[in-house]
């Protein structure tokens, strides 16, 4: 994944949120750019290498917050990837699941922004088994399972023609597997290529719903 594709990515949201954005306003390649900065501000030698925040919260006007509510979940997935993705490129590794906050402060002017960032430990980080979305978002498998779909309350919502309103689950099992179930999907699940209803799997497969590619990783 090329990291300059998510920024544009960000970038396109933001604009499409405000219009055309005069020199004077929100300005949104600076967004994602400034939580790079952030990591590399707050970047500390670890003993398995550098360390960065996991922890990340966006800070904006309230007339700004405003206007970005329509495309605040797809914002938080696009930062939540460029997080994500400049770690791995620079080798760089966190102490829990990385989260990126979208929030409202009123002593912050239109046109700015501001960034926070805290290192939060999660003792069970390590040996977590996540999904990995094609933007690069990773959604933790923990002991709920994750549903896949276009519905809303899906824990996983993908906007997709092929992908049904209930698609699949995927949880965990005690054996330490990754347990997929279609749930009478249209376009049906696969895992690695082959067609499935109820199987398993492990991390390094690949589910396919309805055409987009989700991996299964270990942290």
């Amino acid at each position: 994944m090329d990291l300059a594709d998510i920024e544009n990515r960000i970038e396109r949201l933001i604009e499409g949120a405000f219009g055309r954005l005069s020199r004077k306003g929100l300005q949104p390649s600076e967004i994602g750019k400034k939580v790079v900065r952030q990591m590399e501000l707050e970047k500390r030698i670890g003993v398995r290498g550098p360390i960065v925040p996991n922890h990340y919260m966006i800070l904006l006007s309230p007339d700004d917050f405003d206007s970005l509510a329509d495309i605040s979940s797809a914002l938080h997935s696009e930062l939540l990837a460029l997080v994500q993705e400049t770690a791995r490129e620079r080798h760089y590794k966190f102490v829990g699941f990385v989260d990126v906050g979208i929030d409202v402060d009123s002593e912050i002017p239109r046109g700015t922004f501001a960034i926070e960032s805290q290192y939060q430990e999660d003792p069970e980080y390590m040996g977590h088994l996540y999904l990995e979305m094609p933007n690069g978002m990773r959604v933790p498998l923990g002991d709920a399972p994750v549903t896949i779909g276009r519905l809303p309350g899906s824990t996983i919502v993908i906007d997709e023609p092929r992908v049904s309103r209930r698609h699949a689950e995927v949880s965990v099992g005690e054996d330490g597997y990754v347990r997929i179930r279609d749930l009478g999907s249209t376009n049906g699940t696969r895992v690695n290529g082959l067609a499935v209803t109820d199987s398993t799997a492990r991390d390094g497969d690949e589910i396919d719903v309805g055409g987009v590619k989700i991996r299964i990783g270990r942290q």
